[in-house]
């Protein structure tokens, strides 16, 4: 008790929680009961110290006996920063492409609208959620990354200030809510006392601010954050510098890191099991090569956000480089998600929580009484000496320099490949599930001709299809006013520069016909309402409304059918010789139609593409459209994932599964507002 005074009114509060949780009823006479008991020990002690400690435990069994009794609603503050939050987040979400955006928006501001549910998968899957949480992880690492960087380069004071100022601002950041001011205070205790070395004061830190919360809000004690919150900051002040002794053989700023990592990890991943029933198998690993990621996460997306708000083409360069990194994260989690058994499923529960807290305490004392030998290896160009005495270390410039060049390699490597030349045509049917979605090039142009049901799934094909930098499509189409083909369009005319917007003259009424004129008008985006017979050229390509196209010149044609009813396709078959096309979206996704032969015999394609979601409840594609297809070849979204067409020497090559996203998940029509 000497050592940690403030750990009874800790217990006290904690024991309270839980019977208020359990049994309200007698709740407030075990406060009771419990304050008069710490009451008497205050004053039966014969050691200040002691009196002090329990009279702290009978002031918070008091004021839980309060709260308890007189239950009064914490007010969050969450909606006080939305329009703040939103403000902060433009950048992010103009310059950087889906799903990386995502990435930045959760891990910066706290905003995981946008990211989706197979990539939050992927995460839960790797146990790297808590990268994306508002939780005491994330405070904690961000306060540990600025304590390490600043570790010999600032003095404990100047490490305090910094750490207790990067908190502040991320807390500022993702939102002041009741969940955010809880893992403030706990990472600003961790930090405050590993900046200044003192580790006991920190510990009774920790245990006033576990005994506050829970006294004022008994509920705490069931929250995912706190218990998350808290057992990171334990963590952290428990393991951390005997974890970094036993990594001394690694410079200082990735040992510090991964101690950091581990000793915050460890005390969380039970409890992430028992509320979640999930232990991730390849977490340790993911975590080990993800965690170092944020703090460059985190750099980026700060100064992408700092830039932004002053101009968005000075924020660029930031945003380019915030790409990169999510990109890496991104590649680390799903890596780490697609491994066989990457997380096992186990029973939900405090029962769970013991068996693994045992199991960690096993670890940490096999852990605490292992020695590792010191490798004596001769001092290199590089500086890499001391490994029999202590830590080695490298020169700051040079371990900047060495840290960078595999990032400066990977980005060029990248840029390479995306820079490449582009061919002068190609077509992408993009995989958005049950729904239409095809990105057009020609002559360096691009043109989105409608965008399928899930906006958020739209822009994650748009942003692994395109380079980072490609923010403009200078064509958006509408073919008609069905969410399965319309409602991805309107994030585009939200995220990404639209040259011009068409859609049929006499759109037929609607929620999406609505919300498509108010974002176009809202965007001042130029827009052209068509009917049979338009044409809209596309650089040196024409795209035809409904009609012929003769000129001989052509090298590519391809008809998108829409949704077009059988009436439609009876009118069409009037002039059959208009419809020639070597590439071909049979209309509806491959409804039935007693038109289908007839349409395929007209059209005469090199290649069908059929835009379909897996196991979908229409049946699509109809044996009859397959059928008439029997002798074209015909490729599905459901099957062979995004697929590009491209035109090189006058014949088309077909490129199945044409990026690395995974088939999205079985979904319904998301809200237009998403």
């Amino acid at each position: 008790m000497s050592l940690l005074p403030l750990l009874p009114a800790a217990v006290v509060a904690t024991v309270l929680a839980a019977v208020a949780g359990v049994a309200p009823e007698i709740a407030a006479a075990a406060a009771a009961a419990i304050g008069l008991g710490c009451a008497a020990l205050a004053v039966a002690s014969p050691h200040r110290s002691r009196r002090l400690a329990w009279l702290a435990a009978a002031v918070v069994a008091a004021t839980a006996m309060v709260r308890i009794a007189l239950p009064v609603a914490i007010p969050d503050g969450t909606g006080a920063f939305i329009e703040l939050r939103t403000a902060l987040g433009r950048p992010l979400r103009t310059l950087v492409p889906e799903p990386e955006s995502g990435i930045l928006l959760g891990i910066a501001l706290g905003d995981r609208a946008s990211l989706s549910a197979d990539l939050a998968y992927a995460f839960a899957r790797s146990g790297t959620s808590h990268l994306l949480a508002i939780s005491g992880f994330n405070m904690t690492l961000v306060a540990s990354a600025i304590g390490a960087l600043l570790r010999g380069r600032a003095g404990p004071r100047g490490r305090a200030a910094a750490t207790v100022a990067a908190v502040v601002l991320y807390s500022l950041l993702v939102g002041l809510q009741a969940s955010v001011l809880r893992s403030a205070v706990m990472a600003t205790v961790a930090a405050l006392g590993l900046a200044l070395g003192r580790r006991a004061a920190a510990a009774n830190g920790l245990c006033a601010a576990v005994a506050a919360m829970e006294a004022l809000d008994p509920a705490i004690v069931g929250d995912a954050g706190f218990l998350l919150s808290a057992g990171a900051t334990a963590g952290l002040l428990a393991f951390q510098a005997p974890l970094a002794a036993r990594l001394r053989w690694l410079p200082s700023l990735v040992g510090d890191g991964l101690a950091a990592t581990l000793a915050a990890t460890l005390p969380t991943l039970p409890i992430v099991a028992g509320i979640f029933g999930r232990i991730s198998i390849v977490s340790p690993l993911a975590n080990l090569i993800a965690v170092p990621l944020f703090p460059a996460l985190m750099a980026t997306s700060v100064a992408t956000v700092a830039a932004g708000s002053a101009s968005i083409d000075l924020a660029r360069p930031f945003a380019l480089t915030a790409y990169g990194v999510a990109f890496a994260l991104r590649v680390v989690v799903e890596s780490a998600a697609a491994v066989p058994l990457a997380a096992v499923d186990v029973p939900r529960g405090p029962g769970t929580v013991v068996l693994l807290l045992a199991g960690s305490a096993g670890l940490i004392v096999g852990v605490r009484r292992l020695r590792l030998p010191h490798a004596r290896l001769p001092r290199t160009p590089l500086g890499w000496s001391g490994w029999v005495s202590g830590r080695p270390r490298l020169p700051s410039r040079r371990a900047v320099a060495i840290a960078a060049a595999p990032v400066l390699v990977a980005a060029a490597i990248g840029i390479g490949l995306l820079a490449s030349a582009a061919p002068a045509f190609r077509v992408r049917a993009l995989d958005v599930g049950q729904g239409d979605a095809y990105l057009v090039e020609a002559g360096g142009k691009l043109a989105l001709i409608d965008g399928g049901p899930d906006p958020v799934r739209l822009l994650a094909e748009l942003g692994t299809s395109l380079p980072p930098w490609r923010r403009r499509i200078d064509l958006v189409v509408l073919t008609h006013a069905h969410l399965d083909h319309g409602a991805g369009l309107i994030a585009v005319l939200d995220r990404y520069e639209v040259g011009l917007a068409v859609a049929p003259r006499g759109l037929n009424a609607g929620p999406l016909a609505d919300a498509w004129s108010g974002r176009i008008a809202a965007r001042g985006i130029a827009r052209a309402d068509v009917s049979a017979g338009a044409l809209v050229r596309l650089g040196a390509a024409r795209i035809s409304v409904l009609a012929p196209n003769a000129d001989p010149l052509v090298d590519v044609t391809m008809l998108f059918s829409g949704d077009a009813t059988e009436a439609a396709q009876a009118d069409l078959l009037l002039v059959p010789e208009a419809l020639r096309a070597r590439i071909y979206v049979p209309p509806h996704h491959g409804a039935a139609t007693p038109y289908a032969s007839a349409l395929v015999g007209a059209v005469r394609p090199e290649v069908a593409l059929i835009s379909v979601g897996l196991d979908n409840r229409y049946g699509h594609p109809t044996a009859e459209t397959l059928g008439a297809l029997a002798t074209v070849p015909t490729y599905r979204t459901d099957r062979d994932g995004t697929i590009a067409v491209i035109a090189e020497g006058g014949r088309l090559v077909v490129q199945p599964h044409a990026n690395g996203l995974s088939a999205p998940r079985a979904q319904g029509i998301p809200r237009l507002g998403r």
